[in-house]
């Protein structure tokens, strides 16, 4: 590796160099062997590997040391810092009109979604840990250093995130950073970019966002992705959706593609049930389910479940409503909750509590791979369904 040229950034774990690998430009990594352990560089390859995406930083080739400095090979992406484009337009080349922002809007959610679909948590999503590709437009997550496998409540790295981009829960030590809270950041990153403004982040909720953003086409999927309670915060996977359409005419959903959750029905978020695995034998891999809460009062009290029409066919009229409408709202509310609560309940093993949360997931691997990936989550309050997720991943 020859050719050296300027450092194009520099962090607490060491320092990344722009220079020539195996005759391309690659954003080389060199970190002291001191300050990384063999473990830890392991486990950084490892998320590289597993996170194959256009709108991920691709890991080159093998990591070597050389004195006495770890050397990652990265792709060097000949753009621009997201921080730059949104809070130094002098410098910037992105022209901001609505078709860009949608390409950079809908990439770097897409990217994140792939991340989860690996059971990858990043940890440290921020502006300066996007970069936007001068030709395209195309956003690319990078820095996986500090990102980390979450499995079973389990984690493989060190919570070491930017507070300025942390969740409340996070902030306030009530939980460590798991998919949610990356959620959390990518909804405050698009506030920022549409609106070009850097939020007091304690200040960040609903609220804030309406007050923003107003009528701009993102506000209803950032609204629900930066709720204060990380229980009824939307997933990346009941939000890309919404993202791809307010993106607008020039970014269009397409087939299931390998390394994409299928996109929701409109009106309900319901996903595709006639072809859900959820419908067959539990996996003989691997099956599992959260311990869900004790149902409220006896059996008998529990609401009775008739057949109904699929809440597909809903009328537009209720395409922008909540997934169980607030308020008293009379039959057509009525007749909706009885609708979504029977969607929610079928292909469950148990019941519904009256109140708590209950997480269904399941997925398939092969050859060390996993190849399908499904996960529902339901959260019920006073017998109300109020977030209802149903997420597929095909990896083929």
């Amino acid at each position: 590796m020859a050719y050296s040229t300027s450092t194009l950034a520099a962090g607490c774990f060491g320092k990344v160099y722009k220079q020539k690998y195996n005759d391309t430009w690659a954003a080389i990594k060199k970190v002291p062997q001191q300050l990384i352990s063999r473990k830890d560089l392991e486990r950084e390859c490892q998320v590289y590997n597993k996170a194959s995406h256009p709108n991920i930083v691709k890991l080159l080739g093998d990591i070597t040391l050389k004195d006495s400095k770890w050397i990652i090979p990265l792709e060097f992406i000949f753009g621009e810092d997201l921080e730059t484009t949104i809070f130094k337009p002098t410098k910037s080349k992105i022209q901001m009109t609505p078709a860009n922002k949608g390409t950079i809007i809908t990439g770097m959610c897409e990217g994140l979604l792939h991340l989860h679909s690996k059971d990858i948590v990043h940890q440290d999503l921020k502006p300066e840990n996007i970069m936007v590709e001068h030709s395209t437009n195309r956003a690319v997550i990078i820095d996986l250093g500090l990102a980390k496998f979450f499995r079973n409540g389990l984690n493989s790295a060190i919570d070491m995130g930017n507070e300025a981009y942390s969740a409340p829960e996070v902030l306030q030590r009530c939980s460590q950073r798991d998919q949610r809270s990356d959620v959390w950041a990518m909804g405050k990153i698009i506030t920022e970019l549409c609106a070009r403004v850097r939020l007091y982040t304690p200040s960040v909720g609903p609220e804030k966002i309406k007050e923003t953003l107003r009528d701009q086409p993102y506000c209803h999927a950032v609204c629900r992705m930066v709720e204060t309670n990380p229980s009824l915060r939307a997933s990346m996977g009941g939000v890309i959706g919404d993202i791809r359409r307010a993106a607008g005419g020039g970014i269009t959903a397409g087939p299931l593609q390998r390394g994409r959750l299928q996109p929701p029905l409109p009106h309900t978020g319901i996903r595709n049930r006639t072809t859900s695995p959820m419908n067959r034998s539990p996996s003989p891999l691997k099956f599992e389910r959260a311990a869900p809460p004790k149902p409220v009062g006896p059996a008998h009290t529990r609401p009775i479940m008739h057949r109904s029409p699929s809440p597909r066919l809903t009328k537009d009229k209720n395409k922008h409503q909540a997934l169980v409408p607030a308020g008293a709202g009379g039959l057509d509310q009525d007749f909706m909750k009885m609708m979504l609560y029977q969607e929610a309940s079928k292909d469950l093993p148990h019941s519904l509590p009256a109140t708590g949360m209950v997480r269904v997931r399941r997925y398939e691997a092969k050859n060390g791979e996993v190849e399908t990936w499904e996960q529902k989550e339901v959260v019920m309050q006073g017998g109300q369904i109020i977030k209802y997720d149903d997420i597929k991943f095909i990896n083929k």
